[in-house]
């Protein structure tokens, strides 16, 4: 079979990569291992309102199921409230993939297995078939199989595991966020009294510890569980390009990737498009590149504090609740953090931070 463009994943970046593809009249194959777009649900479905404002041309509100307008920040029994109408959306995933796969035809129950270039071309093999295409795109995934194959990544994995379960909360329109490396954990209310309820940790077990501390014991609706890479590395070599998970265009702080994924789809497509390849890295290196490389130095600091030092950055950020009311960001953490530098008191965290930096 030959095609202009082969995507390999059915996720929201290679969805939007190929429909922006197909609109500027590229012929795309895209192959999806799984026999449903958007199973099995891996993500905890809150995704930052910057998505829904840049990318208006897809129609995803059917897959919305609540709004969020704010979080309570924990630290043990500490907490302070940030709030902010609408700066979040609580989705189905597998609404919101499907959305995005509308009109375009999919190939299901097909693996990738392995690719090689030959002349002009690059020959795809999956469990069904080989591919002829100019272009190939590896949107496959956390442990992508392109990646392995072919790429340098100098990256991490973390394990997220999500209940969803029927409580008694009073959450409607916020969630919870509970400090707790390496990551957080947090109850996100997805409505009709539905809360969905997950940490990032090496064992599920870590879950049901903080299910047991907030004495929720009805039994989960669903349990969800997926992989979080946390890296950098190349994008594109010799006509093959990576993207979302697959090229770690994901927050290094808080483990979310649909943003980014979705903004390096755009600058993908124009590369393509232009047929100046190598553009691409360097355009999501303007673009989310900075971003993510930052939290990666701001993630080994957050990693390599005491808890008295984290103490001390809880109390001074809750003193500044109301920059972050005002200028926090829930997909630019750099410059939510840039936000409270502005403050000279800032100057007493600066031996913690530097401390930590050089225990990494």
């Amino acid at each position: 079979m030959n095609v202009d463009v082969t995507v390999i994943g059915a996720g929201p970046s290679g969805l939007i990569a190929s429909r922006c593809l197909i609109d500027n009249g590229y012929r795309v194959n895209i192959i999806e291992e799984h026999k449903t777009v958007g199973k099995p649900v891996a993500c905890s479905g809150l995704i930052g309102s910057d998505f829904f404002s840049h990318f208006r041309k897809f129609d995803v509100k059917d897959s919305i199921k609540n709004r969020i307008d704010g979080a309570i920040v924990y630290l043990g029994n500490d907490s302070f409230e940030l709030g902010r109408k609408g700066v979040s959306f609580v989705v189905d995933r597998e609404a919101f993939d499907q959305c995005l796969s509308r009109g375009l035809d999919i190939s299901l129950s097909e693996k990738f297995l392995s690719f090689e270039r030959k002349e002009d071309s690059i020959i795809t093999k999956t469990s069904k078939r080989k591919i002829t295409s100019d272009i190939l795109i590896g949107a496959d995934g956390p442990l992508s199989k392109i990646r392995a194959q072919d790429f340098d990544f100098n990256l991490r994995y973390f394990k997220g595991y999500q209940v969803r379960v029927k409580a008694d909360l009073s959450l409607e329109n916020f969630v919870e966020v509970h400090i707790q490396r390496p990551f957080f954990n947090w109850i996100i209310p997805e409505g009709d009294g539905i809360f969905r309820i997950g940490t990032v940790s090496d064992s599920s077990e870590s879950l049901y510890r903080f299910l047991k501390k907030k004495k929720i014991k009805e039994k989960p609706i669903e349990v969800q569980a997926g992989i979080i890479p946390v890296g950098k590395g190349e994008i594109y070599k010799d006509k093959v390009f990576l993207l979302g998970d697959a090229a770690c265009h994901v927050k290094p702080l808080s483990g979310g990737g649909v943003y980014y994924g979705a903004l390096a789809s755009e600058c993908l497509v124009e590369s393509i498009v232009l047929g100046n390849y190598t553009e691409y890295q360097k355009k999501c290196n303007e673009l989310i590149g900075k971003e993510i490389s930052r939290g990666l130095l701001f993630r080994k600091i957050y990693e390599n504090l005491s808890d008295d030092e984290i103490r001390a950055i809880f109390d001074f950020i809750k003193s500044k609740k109301h920059i972050l009311d005002k200028s926090g960001s829930f997909d630019e953490h750099y410059k939510t953090i840039i936000s409270l530098t502005k403050d000279p008191k800032i100057i007493r965290l600066l031996p913690f931070i530097i401390k930590s930096f050089f225990r990494s």
